[in-house]
């Protein structure tokens, strides 16, 4: 069936989310280790993009264990938005599937502050009909439930939507649904699925 519909992912994907280089730019090497293990590693970080939690409580039980680094924790939370390139390959495609009249939408696990900066940031959201965002359904990838809102939200058959993310669990639970789902953990990923199945001749 022929795809109309693409679903991008934001971190990782527009995005270039890589924790430990992001924190070692935003504090330093020793640091960066520490505040990964108590931040991104930690079950807590799901809940913050859940939004199940908010950002002050997550900064309290991120600064359990390492209450000194509390004031980077805050700081890190607070502006790693600024500190967060944009994948430049992906947006370039973004672009031109825009231009070739597909319907573009968003959803990805972001916590709702972050996100909100993104999008002012960004002016590729504005490329897209739809953005659902974990923290504002209080839904998260992968469960089955998120996906699910998007379709029905926005009335997308699965046979004709592809989604790409570069986590292999959030690819796997979309393809579950029957939605076309692509693991891009690299440009060149998205690049070659692009050229071979949504690249219009022009």
């Amino acid at each position: 069936m022929k795809i109309k519909n693409v679903i991008f992912d934001i971190g990782g994907v527009l995005l270039d989310w890589k924790p430990i280089e992001l924190l070692k730019e935003m504090t330093d090497e020793k640091k960066a280790v520490v505040l990964k293990s108590n931040m991104m590693d930690s079950k807590y970080w799901a809940e913050l993009d859940k939004g199940t939690i908010t950002l002050d409580q997550a900064v309290n039980l991120f600064s359990q264990n390492i209450p000194e680094l509390r004031d980077d924790i805050e700081f890190v939370l607070n502006h790693f938005i600024d500190y967060l390139p944009v994948i430049k390959e992906n947006v370039e495609i973004l672009y031109k599937l825009s231009r070739d009249n597909y319907r573009l939408y968003i959803l990805s696990n972001f916590h709702l502050e972050s996100f909100l900066k993104a999008y002012e940031k960004y002016p590729f959201f504005n490329l897209f009909e739809g953005l659902v965002i974990s923290s504002r359904v209080k839904l998260i990838k992968p469960e089955r439930e998120i996906y699910e809102y998007l379709l029905d939200k926005y009335s997308l058959n699965p046979n004709e939507t592809v989604f790409f993310d570069d986590s292999e669990k959030n690819v796997w639970a979309a393809a579950d649904l029957g939605i076309n789902a692509v693991h891009t953990p690299t440009v060149e990923r998205l690049q070659d699925f692009y050229k071979k199945s949504l690249k219009k001749g022009r």
